[in-house]
């Protein structure tokens, strides 16, 4: 029973790309776009033979010495170096001190993008290393592991809440 499901699944999703690519023949409109409330970056994940390419400026970032409760605003750049529209299809902090915004819509081929992260100080001093994990619609990796390190300073109570962009 579950193949059959699978099968009807997958089958309905071949649908909706070819319907969707055979009314869509502009280049410079998002060939994902729809009437059928189902989100455009939904398909692009399933349409596999047709992701896109992103390059990203730096997927490491050192930001130095920090301060416990500061706020620091790091911005990943990226690009769509591909063919088709790029979509972050999700993006995962690796903890709850960090947290991500990021372009909801497609970045068409040749546009850019930026990916922010907010990162609030806290624990113990020492050296400090988070992930944010990128999904996207790209034929360069499904995955993209972004990273940020700094270490946090001892004396650092009278330095409180300062904000920092990077």
């Amino acid at each position: 029973m579950n193949k059959v499901k699978r099968n009807g699944s997958m089958l309905f999703a071949a649908f909706l790309i070819l319907l969707l690519g055979s009314c869509n023949n502009q280049s410079n409109k998002n060939p994902y776009e729809n009437h059928l409330g189902i989100r455009p970056a939904t398909i692009a994940q399933l349409d596999t033979t047709n992701y896109t390419t992103i390059q990203w400026q730096d997927t490491i970032i050192h930001l130095g010495h920090l301060f416990y409760g500061d706020t620091i605003l790091i911005n990943y750049s990226f690009k769509n170096t591909g063919n088709g529209p790029l979509y972050l299809t999700e993006v995962r902090p690796g903890c709850g001190c960090t947290v991500a915004d990021y372009p909801r819509n497609a970045i068409l081929p040749g546009n850019s993008g930026i990916l922010q992260a907010k990162y609030t100080t806290e624990g113990f001093p020492g050296p400090v290393k988070k992930y944010i994990t990128v999904k996207s619609n790209t034929s360069n990796g499904i995955f993209h592991q972004l990273q940020f390190d700094a270490t946090l300073s001892k004396d650092s109570l009278p330095h409180k809440n300062k904000i920092y962009i990077k």
